[in-house]
């Protein structure tokens, strides 16, 4: 619920196991576990039930747009520019900046839009492309603008939501992302070699755009931001530590500055294991991390994460990968305990949804994590 989600984000114990987001995108399984009918149903009313039904404390989307949203129509458009494509894009943020100039491709199963083809085809097209490319010419809203679009997005689902979630914003293309986007990884890593100081005053402009953005959300009236970047694999981060200290780091801090100013929780989130960068986040004001699936830690390494970080910052979290893929019913059974007994230990643990598993183990996992969910220690 809302209050127990507030209390948790303040460090503050609460008696119930903590949930971001509805654990699952099986209706058949959402009906089955709350008996709420979800087919045949409106996307409002339906979203207000299951989460009514879940005891969902906390929800975060990227600001979005709702007639797409709300709507149940398929795309028109598979492949083309974004100018052709946003008409069906459900999402709002920097994306018209980052997907500028690039031809694009949709899938029925993703949520963003695929690069097919950018502006430069090699290194010496980059080069050229750049000298006349500044991507605050794409943002040419004001940050009151902006925030009229967020606030009314945070105000439809807060609403909606009630007393039974509080709800987050959300910026998806933080500063990296959008960078990996709109130039590529291997792009990325040769200008940083050959020439960074252009990588550099591209990070600082669009800097500008991400912190106007970011500003917007903080004049809404959210009291917890989610900021998310994807760094890093399973493996680890896409470049050394030290390479985002130099070119990344201080950008973040800047970006981050209008919610830290307002006292508004921010939790920091990117797919792999970024555990190289989480002390550098901390000193930037970091609150809390989302922790995904993708980079299948063992139990040891969630644990030895906890115990260094978990006493003063918000966690969202997943089970694991491999149990909830191959492992037998007992072994979902004992996951669900160890995690739900991980939860009372910190002051705040989220669980954050389920990775990809087969049915019969997420089922076994949610029956079993909700069976503890009230219990005292």
């Amino acid at each position: 619920m809302k209050k127990r989600a507030l209390e948790a984000l303040s460090l503050r114990r609460v008696k119930s196991l903590l949930l971001s987001g509805v654990p699952t995108t099986d209706e058949k399984l959402v009906e089955r576990l709350t008996g709420v009918k979800v087919y045949g149903v409106n996307q409002r009313e339906k979203m207000k039930a299951v989460f009514e039904a879940l005891d969902v404390d906390l929800f975060y989307q990227l600001g979005v747009n709702l007639n797409v949203v709300w709507s149940d129509r398929k795309p028109r458009l598979i492949e083309g520019f974004f100018e052709e494509l946003k008409e069906d894009f459900p999402f709002t943020d920097a994306f018209h900046v980052a997907y500028k100039n690039l031809r694009l491709r949709r899938t029925e199963t993703a949520s963003q839009l695929w690069v097919v083809e950018r502006p430069f085809k090699n290194y010496g097209e980059l080069l050229s492309y750049l000298r006349n490319y500044d991507p605050r010419e794409d943002e040419p809203r004001s940050t009151s603008e902006i925030a009229e679009e967020y606030r009314r997005v945070f105000q439809e689902y807060q609403e909606l939501l009630g007393e039974t979630t509080l709800y987050a914003g959300e910026f998806y293309l933080t500063l990296f992302t959008y960078l990996d986007i709109h130039i590529g990884l291997q792009m990325i890593a040769r200008l940083s070699r050959q020439n960074p100081e252009i990588l550099d005053e591209v990070v600082s402009k669009y800097a500008q755009v991400a912190r106007k953005h970011v500003e917007a959300w903080s004049n809404t009236g959210i009291k917890v931001f989610v900021s998310h970047d994807d760094v890093a694999w399973r493996g680890g981060l896409f470049f050394p530590a030290e390479w985002y200290r130099k070119h990344i780091l201080r950008w973040w801090k800047h970006i981050w500055k209008p919610v830290k100013d307002k006292g508004i929780k921010l939790i920091y989130v990117s797919d792999g294991d970024y555990r190289g960068l989480m002390e550098d986040l901390v000193e930037t004001g970091v609150d809390g991390f989302q922790v995904e699936w993708d980079p299948m830690f063992s139990r040891r390494d969630v644990e030895n994460l906890m115990e260094k970080y978990g006493g003063d910052k918000i966690f969202l979290l997943h089970p694991s990968y491999e149990v909830l893929t191959r492992g037998n019913i007992s072994e979902v059974e004992e996951e669900a305990r160890w995690f739900a007994a991980l939860s009372r230990k910190y002051p705040s643990i989220f669980f954050a949804g389920n990775p990809p598993g087969n049915p019969v183990n997420e089922e076994v996992f949610l029956r079993t994590w909700f069976s503890e969910r009230h219990r005292e220690n």
